[in-house]
């Protein structure tokens, strides 16, 4: 003190954390009793002493993210405190800045690259599962029955969304016209233009025609989407005129992939909702 080293000395400081460099009231304070070491320095944390004023409840209160702190360090002397310092601190403390951050609200579904074995605490995989409506209380309360209303007493079912996409609600967007086709996705889950309803995979109608065709049938080629089989030969089709019938047949996998579903490009994940 006083420029003076004070080892392996027993001191107590007062630490306040100042919402600006003009701030007159602390947000919160607290004190501590330290030893200093043989080179009279010292190793303290701020938030485990013990509280002294402020105007946070608890140090878990004091909202980092809000303003830039400012500590103002006292040593006690007697019955009084001397300042030590009063600086700006040099950056917001993560750890105490994220625990006042907003956390994924509960219904939140996002998707999780993985294993559903390793699906992190707070979340559910969407599996379709029923689950508790006690146990997942805060769930149950934001989604409802719109999924799935499980036994239809102490359950409800989690989003089945595996081997799905999904897709916004349309609501009075007009830009789902099969809207009212749509199906609860489980017993008692929402239907038509409502979240949690299913739809089956379909694609845009593609019509054609065939016809009956006069003459010699030659045949054709089998190179596009539309192929001509072989008709009647001549002389031996329906009329003694040597008409014959043609059969067109459309097969895109002739020239585009094709599959057992429709669908683009994609990717595996697992679907986690926060509960």
């Amino acid at each position: 003190m006083d420029g003076f080293v004070v080892p392996s000395k027993s001191i107590e400081l007062r630490f306040s954390l100042m919402p600006g460099q003009q701030a007159t009231q602390a947000s919160w304070v607290e004190t501590q009793d330290v030893t200093t070491d043989a080179y009279g320095t010292i190793g303290v944390t701020i938030g485990k002493g013990t509280k002294a004023g402020g105007v946070a409840a608890t140090f878990a209160d004091v909202n980092f993210a809000a303003v830039y702190y400012w500590l103002k360090v006292e040593i006690k002397e007697g019955s009084d405190y001397r300042e030590l310092s009063f600086t700006a601190l040099p950056s917001v403390p993560y750890a105490e800045a994220a625990t006042n951050a907003v956390s994924s609200p509960v219904g939140s579904v996002m998707p999780f690259a993985g294993d559903a074995s390793k699906v992190p605490a707070g979340w559910l995989l969407c599996d379709g599962s029923a689950v508790s409506r006690s146990d997942y209380a805060t769930l149950y309360n934001v989604i409802g029955t719109a999924w799935g209303s499980g036994n239809n007493a102490t359950t409800f079912n989690l989003p089945d969304m595996r081997g799905m996409f999904l897709r916004g609600v349309s609501g009075e967007s007009g830009k789902d016209a099969d809207n009212g086709t749509r199906v609860p996705l489980k017993e008692g889950g929402n239907p038509g233009n409502k979240v949690g309803s299913y739809q089956s995979d379909a694609i845009r109608n593609i019509t054609g025609k065939t016809g009956s065709f006069g003459g010699e049938n030659r045949g054709g080629d089998n190179t596009g989407a539309i192929s001509r089989e072989t008709g009647a030969a001549k002389n031996q089709g329906l009329d003694n005129n040597g008409s014959g019938i043609l059969s067109v047949t459309f097969d895109a996998s002739r020239v585009v992939p094709t599959g057992s579903d429709n669908r683009p490009q994609n990717v595996y994940v697992n679907y986690i909702i926060k509960y």
